[in-house]
């Protein structure tokens, strides 16, 4: 019984957060465990457990005598996702060149080489309306790409907190895709993981570090300099008028 009703629990957090990440539930709105329980058709026991954990993992918040609210990701909230992820994966990498086998590179290449597939097989039958199969695609092989390399430390902490700190991103992410001009920053991202999984095959350090301060740019050019340009404008405006 005790098994079963963690697989369920499991199986409600996946459930919940895809709702999160589709953005079916909005950043910074009112979540309802007995809304949801009736929308999954389980019970509010599993939910309650699941939405603990996604509380816990920094998906939800409990806002004191109000109520529990999905997380909305700030433009500094953002930076400092961005800030943490370079710390976490400049270890990671260090590790993975150390680490990692021609098996373990020959599977990152495939990683690459489905996504690479399977986005070209969207933008010949999907013209004009690439947006949420695109994102959908490359949040999902993204994780996979970044994660797989932490995996390949063997350490249980960091693939944990490489997995997290991957996962808020796609919150943050749901404010990019809104055209097809994305195809192009999608793309380059990609080129960018080529040639990060490039240094790790040849063992460079100094090469896979520079590219990750590069991954780390267009990071912060398109998800905040970008994307939050509207916050800042909002800032800029409030100050000006303030004096």
């Amino acid at each position: 019984m005790v098994i079963q009703n963690s697989v369920l629990t499991d199986h409600v957090y996946s459930e919940v957060l895809k709702l999160i990440l589709s953005n079916t539930i909005k950043p910074g709105s009112r979540i309802r465990e007995d809304v949801l329980a009736e929308q999954l058709g389980v019970s509010r026991t599993p939910v309650r457990e699941a939405v603990n954990r996604l509380t816990q993992n920094g998906f939800i918040t409990n806002v004191k005598r109000k109520g529990l609210y999905c997380v909305k990701v700030t433009r500094q909230d953002l930076l400092d996702l961005l800030e943490l992820r370079i710390a976490l994966e400049s270890l990671s990498f260090e590790k993975c060149i150390d680490m990692a086998s021609e098996g373990d590179i020959d599977a990152m290449q495939r990683t690459i080489d489905d996504f690479n597939r399977q986005l070209s097989a969207i933008l010949m039958h999907n013209e004009g309306a690439v947006g949420s199969e695109m994102a959908a695609l490359h949040n999902d092989y993204d994780v996979r790409f970044h994660v797989g390399i932490a995996r390949i430390s063997n350490s249980t902490r960091l693939i944990q907190y490489v997995n997290e700190v991957e996962t808020m991103l796609l919150i943050a992410r749901q404010r990019i895709y809104k055209n097809d001009e994305r195809v192009g920053i999608v793309r380059l991202s990609w080129t960018q993981h080529q040639q990060i999984l490039d240094a790790i095959r040849i063992r460079d350090k100094e090469a896979a570090r520079l590219l990750l301060e590069d991954h780390r740019k267009l990071m912060t050019d398109t998800q905040v300099n970008i994307e939050y340009s509207d916050e800042v404008s909002e800032v800029v405006t409030s100050q000006v008028f303030a004096e």
